[in-house]
């Protein structure tokens, strides 16, 4: 059928012939979509697949840089939601992309002031 044909959950609420036409396909988890009638557009989350450290986000931007990913929200109604945060003692955050990180003159500093 044109749900369970691309790996879909097929649901009928109604099996009369009376009510024609009001099955659902169902994307199968971690993925997210339904549709009335015809095959469902599924959609997951960029960082679902390692959602920890998010390095499937926009190919590993913030591990690629040393930086750490967080998603916050891992549905597929919230995408392009994850942060990369600069290591200590650097400061910076950004959101879908790489952050720059910055190092307070205090850390630089610290070593030489007594």
């Amino acid at each position: 059928g044109a749900c369970t044909d691309v790996g879909q959950a097929c649901h009928d609420p109604d099996h009369s012939a009376a009510v024609l036409r009001d099955w659902t396909c169902t994307c199968p988890l971690p993925s997210v979509g339904v549709a009335t009638a015809q095959a469902a557009v599924c959609m997951i989350d960029e960082c679902e697949e390692e959602s920890a450290n998010c390095t499937s986000c926009e190919k590993g931007a913030c591990s690629s840089v040393g930086q750490t990913c967080n998603d916050p929200d891992t549905s597929a109604a919230k995408l392009r939601d994850w942060t990369c945060t600069c290591p200590a003692p650097s400061l910076g955050v950004a959101t879908a992309a790489a952050a720059t990180c910055t190092i307070d003159e205090w850390v630089e500093a610290s070593a030489n002031c007594t």
